[in-house]
């Protein structure tokens, strides 16, 4: 037996009950005819089915018994739906339970009872039940038709309630579109109408007929405010093929011109091909009326209230006490620092209104007395109060507000609130002492100045005569005689502007310079107000004055900074741009040559050879130089995104070594064999690899026929010193001074040394940047030593070195077997690049996606082992593709890579951080790019 169940349990099973429509419903055959057989087969003289609500079981159907309904207290049927099978009374006079239930004691005299509960959704509504006023037991046979029998007749309970609810849902959605103004429509594969709804001729005044069959008209697409949308039509936005929500065009009826918002589904047939459009519409002509109405009058508001000295707001506040702001000036950000009503903390009800969590402590009791009486009485509240700003300010602010009481009990308050701090501080000067005052005034730099119109004199204290210059306590002095001591580039407009405050009210706030005795020019700033007599005539002018040099020159310091960021800035920009320009052609021209050079089956001989070997060297010594650019302005910007750590210093060398011993073979130099020893230093791996690479590849193209390239170590300081010494002519002590000069090669640019000028500069920015230095030392005919300075590891146990470069071993192609590769970029002659790659590989195969699109529509299907995706594509970038394919369950456990021109250190950790696999970067190395797919296909 289950436990009784739970309020929420009994709650979720009457509202099943009530979804299937039975309770109190008329009598049906089907039923009926279920407990006849039921009766007939088992020999019972009852047989009923029973819906049990709250309070009572009701007889749905009924055979062998007159009445319809009993008390739930006393059924049977009450027991039976907590059971989990058949609740059987084989004697109900001799059970406890039942001995004295009415039903047993009176009609109709139960002895016998039988029931199975009829079960939906894991709910038991009710019982299918056999009864007999005599004593008996079923059998097994009658058992198990009485559970098939239930099964039965909760099937047809289930299945009428799911046809009842959805007769709501059909009523209730086609109620929806009616109260809504909508009407529906449907759309074939080719556009054209096959169904509408009654409620489009209701609205439009076209009779339905006009538009069936009739293929949709093209329109183009209006905005939020009911403007047209320059190149997006609606045709272009159903051709897609995807679902579109409250896109707006214009529709000409018999009413006039009509703007029409639709909303859609695209359909597909059973075999997943476009069928058309399932959609509703709505006239929302007057909607955007009413909205561009509304959204001038606001602006005209905020334009008004932008001239208003001070916060203008409506608060509503509840009975209980809570309330939320529902409009309030943009004044508010600049008195109160915070963003007017669309932040998030004026828009819920809360206890505490916003300037009363910031009213001072002291403030607040008095804050809430003036507001409770004006609340109870509704007259006019007004109180002047501080508040504690977030940054710990305080000011002083004056709020005047009404109520008007609304029908519900609350109130909204009409109120203007206004910075009086200013007002305040002068109240309170006043009550100082002069003397006080001028201490204040002499301890922050400030003078005082006073115009006095009846004499026509101007007063300067003490320190106002000391900013002018002036070897006095105090003076008075015309103003002829005072504007002779301003700089005369700046006399006129401090005239001018004078003048003007004077005649305006407005106040006066000028800069100007003053040249003093021992010839040093000063910048003052002059601040003030005109003052007035009762009448309203004007008495004179008081202000102050103070030196402003440092803050002028600390203006123009920022100024200057600031464009020499945008300069960089704008360089950067431009050194990305011009990288990606030329790294797309380059990818071509480098990875077509690589292409024919590997070549078994049609190998070019000859000049030919030679001349594509020329192409491959012009096309990577341009890329170095691309790559050596790049480093630069990267350094320039400090932008290392160096990681230090512990390396091995001899296994680095050794790496660079054999990677430069190509150079050397060609050059006819010979490198060092004999190993260094181990040494642990404290370095980026990769950036010390790019120094030692810079220097071996100097000291061979610079070395003479037949030369050696020599390289020692030793450790002094804490420090490791590694030397490298060619036999070359050497530096003179001019060179020298200008080595570590961009592209400045010292004269090699009018040999066939390839080379930039760059490799050394790029080096010595890395060691300072790893901690270390680069040095060196040369003499003309004697060779050059150019020597790294790096400081030791600290705390590194034997065998924690870490190498500069640890290369994985490749993986033979054809080890990987049966593999599929989908390549996602919009270039020509980068996708014909990757064919060419892959038909060399009769295990692998290609697919190729032009854009975001298709690329995820291709993923989905074919689920290949690597996608290949280009950063920048027509309509969407690399980052969002992955978002996408990341989010789908289909795809989001797809190895995917990066392959882009983009080869920033900021773009390339953006990807790795966004969940690409790996970053490669174009121009291509084909061998490389194969030992990369066969790893990462394996």
């Amino acid at each position: 037996m289950r436990t009784a169940p739970t309020p929420a349990d009994e709650i979720q099973r009457l509202q099943v009950l009530l979804e299937s429509g039975l309770l109190d419903s008329a009598p049906e055959e089907n039923f009926n005819a279920l407990v006849r057989s039921l009766a007939s087969i088992t020999g019972c003289p009852i047989a009923l089915l029973t819906l049990v609500d709250s309070g009572r079981q009701w007889f749905k159907a009924a055979h062998g018994i007159e009445v319809k309904e009993t008390p739930r207290d006393i059924a049977f049927c009450a027991h039976t739906i907590l059971q989990d099978g058949l609740f059987e009374i084989t004697d109900a006079r001799s059970d406890t339970r039942f001995a004295d239930n009415p039903l047993v004691t009176g009609r109709p005299q139960i002895r016998f009872y039988a029931g199975a509960p009829l079960t939906i959704e894991g709910r038991r509504l009710g019982t299918l039940c056999v009864i007999d006023n005599q004593s008996r037991q079923l059998s097994a046979d009658h058992t198990k038709l009485l559970f098939s029998l239930a099964q039965v007749a909760s099937a047809l309970i289930d299945s009428r309630r799911h046809l009842l609810l959805l007769k709501h849902e059909r009523e209730r959605m086609s109620d929806f579109a009616r109260a809504s103004g909508d009407w529906m429509w449907e759309v074939d594969a080719d556009f054209r109408c096959t169904w509408i709804s009654d409620s489009f001729e209701t609205i439009t005044h076209i009779p339905a007929h006009q538009v069936i069959g009739v293929v949709l008209a093209d329109a183009p697409l209006l905005d939020a405010q009911g403007d047209v949308l320059p190149g997006a039509t609606f045709w272009q936005l159903l051709r897609k093929q995807r679902a579109f929500v409250r896109v707006t065009t214009l529709r000409e009826t018999p009413r006039g011109p009509m703007r029409v918002s639709r909303s859609a589904v695209p359909r597909f047939d059973s075999q997943g091909r476009f069928a058309g459009f399932r959609g509703t519409a709505r006239d929302i002509s007057e909607s955007i009326r009413i909205h561009k109405q509304l959204a001038s009058q606001d602006t005209l508001l905020r334009q008004l209230s932008a001239q208003v000295p001070g916060i203008i707001y409506q608060y509503h506040q509840r009975p209980d006490g809570f309330g939320r702001y529902q409009y309030v000036s943009d004044a508010v950000r600049a008195i109160l620092g915070v963003d007017p009503p669309n932040d998030p903390q004026y828009q819920r009800y809360t206890e505490e209104s916003l300037p009363y969590r910031m009213v001072h402590p002291q403030d607040k009791q008095k804050y809430l007395d003036s507001l409770r009486t004006a609340s109870q009485t509704l007259e006019p509240w007004f109180c002047e109060y501080r508040l504690i700003l977030a940054d710990g300010r305080i000011r002083w602010m004056e709020t005047r507000a009404t109520a008007l009481r609304q029908i519900d009990g609350s109130l909204l308050w009409h109120g203007f609130a206004t910075d009086i701090t200013e007002r305040k501080q002068i109240e309170l000067a006043l009550r100082e002492a002069q003397e006080r005052f001028e201490l204040a005034c002499e301890a922050g730099g400030i003078g005082l100045m006073r115009l006095d119109v009846g004499t026509g004199l101007l007063h300067l204290d003490r320190r106002a005569c000391i900013e002018h210059g002036l070897a006095l306590a105090e003076t008075y002095l015309s103003t002829k005689a005072w504007l002779s001591h301003i700089h005369p580039e700046d006399r006129s407009a401090v005239e001018k502007a004078a003048w003007h405050a004077f005649k305006s009210g407005q106040t006066l706030d000028v800069r100007f310079r003053v040249t003093w005795p021992d010839g040093r020019v000063v910048t003052l700033e002059v601040v003030a107000r005109g003052t007035y007599l009762m009448d309203g005539q004007a008495a004179g002018m008081s202000g102050t004055c103070r030196d402003v040099s440092e803050t002028v020159h600390n203006e123009l310091l920022q100024r200057e900074k600031e464009a020499a960021e945008r300069a960089n800035r704008a360089k950067s920009e431009f050194l990305s741009r011009v990288s990606h320009e030329l790294r797309t052609p380059l990818n071509g021209i480098l990875g077509f040559a690589q292409l024919m050079q590997l070549d078994r089956t049609q190998p070019l001989q000859g000049d030919q050879q030679r001349r594509l070997e020329s192409v491959l060297r012009a096309g990577r010594h341009l890329l170095d130089l691309i790559n050596e650019v790049l480093d630069l302005s990267r350094i320039e910007s400090e932008d290392f995104s160096l990681q230090l750590q512990s390396v091995n210093l001899a296994e680095s060398v050794n790496t660079c070594l054999n990677l430069v011993q190509p150079l050397a073979d060609g050059s006819a130099v010979q490198l060092p064999t004999a190993a260094l020893p181990v040494c642990t230093v404290q370095a980026d791996p990769r950036a010390l690899e790019q120094v030692l690479m810079n220097l071996l590849s100097n000291a061979i193209k610079y070395n003479r026929p037949h030369g050696t390239v020599h390289i020692s170590q030793h450790e002094e300081n804490n420090q490791v010193v590694l030397s490298i010494r060619d036999e070359g002519l050497g530096l003179s002590t001019e060179q020298q001074a200008a080595l570590f000069q961009p592209f400045n090669r010292l004269g090699a640019e009018r040999t066939r040394i390839e080379g930039s000028g760059l490799g050394l500069v790029i080096s010595r920015d890395l060691m300072r940047a790893m901690g270390g230095m680069l040095t060196v030392q040369s003499q003309l005919g004697q060779g050059a030593v150019f020597s790294l300075v790096l400081p030791l590891a600290s705390n590194t146990a034997p065998g924690e070195a870490v190498a500069a470069t640890s290369a994985e071993r490749p993986v033979p192609a054809e080890a990987c077997g049966k593999r599929c590769v989908l390549y996602i970029e919009d270039e020509p002659i980068n996708v014909m690049l990757m064919e060419e790659i892959f038909r060399r590989q009769p295990g692998w195969t290609l697919l190729v996606a032009t854009d975001g699109q298709q690329g995820l529509q291709l993923a989905r299907k074919h689920q290949p082992d690597l996608l290949l995706i280009d950063m920048n594509l027509p309509d969407m970038n690399g980052l969002e593709l992955l978002h996408q394919l990341r989010t789908d369950a289909t795809t989001q456990q797809l190895r995917c890579v990066v392959l882009s021109a983009d080869a920033l250190p900021d773009q390339v950790s953006a990807a790795l951080a966004a969940g690409f696999s790996d970053y490669w970067t174009k121009p291509i190395d084909v061998p490389l790019v194969l030992e990369r797919l066969s790893r990462c296909l394996n």
